[in-house]
């Protein structure tokens, strides 16, 4: 019970340092507002978003963080293993 609720929180802790990563390193921002835009490019050309877009709600660009902290998340995690592994714990 113990190992599982030391998973949760490191897993938690991931989240909330892949958001952080994501909004203060630069080179990470920008691609994930150019990436924002190019999902909605390709959305309005497909016309799975109107002309009654709210700007206010923005799936490209909530779609596009949630790719990106997630993906930084699973790479923190498997370093943290890594490390683990090398140091033999």
């Amino acid at each position: 019970m113990r190992t599982a609720i030391i998973k949760i929180l490191a897993g938690l802790l991931y989240v909330v340092l892949a958001f952080f990563i994501s909004a203060v390193i630069k080179p990470v921002n920008q691609f994930w507002e150019w990436s924002s835009g190019w999902l909605f490019d390709l959305l309005w050309r497909h016309q799975l978003i109107t002309d009654t877009y709210e700007w206010g709600m923005d799936p490209p660009s909530t779609i596009m963080l949630v790719i990106i902290v997630l993906v930084i998340a699973w790479l923190l995690a498997r370093g943290v293993k890594v490390l683990r592994a090398k140091m033999g714990l």
